[in-house]
């Protein structure tokens, strides 16, 4: 199986999101596994690295779009520790309707892994699309998926890195969840808003999340499961 490697929490856990990113951008312990079940590939993510990525992600979104209190964003993404970044960073900025997967109209912005199958329904109804390709690596949506977005979609993958590593504006006073602290990881294995909350709250509580992708079988499940200790 390959490996690969990107990148104490103090005894009052954060209380808002501006604090959360604090305490994450200065831990270099692991925050986020994630394990690709097709490939074997497992990739671990300090807290550091986790926070520079939603802080980026905040910066690129925070520029593209006015997001309100009252916007409702979809994040139609696989359990990835991009998805992880997205989340935390969609919800850092307010508090608003954040829905996960794709059913529902309408909304102001969907933040996709597959955006082509949302700019070619016909039916869905929505202000704003964003498009993310999942390769560590990858310099654009296009390059990645062999795909060109449509003009009007924003190509997250080839946007996001050229955004400052600090908060370009303040963020809002949003209190996170409370925190789950002594607990095994929490393993994500699909998203919904019940699995997104849980996230947040190990986070704060200065847990690990563990995302696998694919199917909960194979060698590769098992191995996650002896080597992370999840429940």
């Amino acid at each position: 199986m390959a490996s690969l490697t990107l990148g104490g929490t103090a005894a009052e856990p954060p209380s808002t999101y501006a604090e959360l990113l604090d305490r994450l951008a200065a831990s270099p312990r692991p925050a986020a596994v994630w394990y690709d079940g097709s490939s074997g590939d497992r990739v671990e993510l300090s807290g550091r690295v986790l926070a520079n990525w939603a802080v980026k992600l905040i910066n690129l979104i925070s520029s593209e779009w006015e997001i309100s209190p009252e916007a409702e964003v979809v994040i139609d993404m696989p359990p990835h520790w991009k998805t992880a970044a997205v989340h935390l960073a969609v919800r850092a900025l307010g508090p608003l309707k954040v829905r996960t997967g794709g059913s529902g109209n309408p909304e102001q912005l969907v933040i996709a892994a597959d955006p082509l199958l949302w700019a070619e329904d016909e039916d869905a109804e929505f202000e704003e699309l964003a498009g993310v390709s999942l390769g560590l690596l990858d310099s654009s949506f296009e390059d990645a998926a062999g795909e060109a977005l449509p003009a009007w979609a924003l190509d997250v993958s080839a946007e996001v890195r050229q955004h400052p590593d600090q908060l370009v504006a303040a963020l809002p006073p949003t209190a996170c969840p409370e925190p789950a602290p002594g607990r095994p990881p929490l393993l994500v294995t699909a998203w919904d808003d019940a699995a997104a909350e849980a996230m947040i709250s190990s986070l704060v509580g200065g847990g690990v999340v563990v995302l696998y992708q694919g199917e909960p079988e194979g060698e590769t499940w098992s191995q996650m499961l002896r080597q992370e200790g999840v429940e």
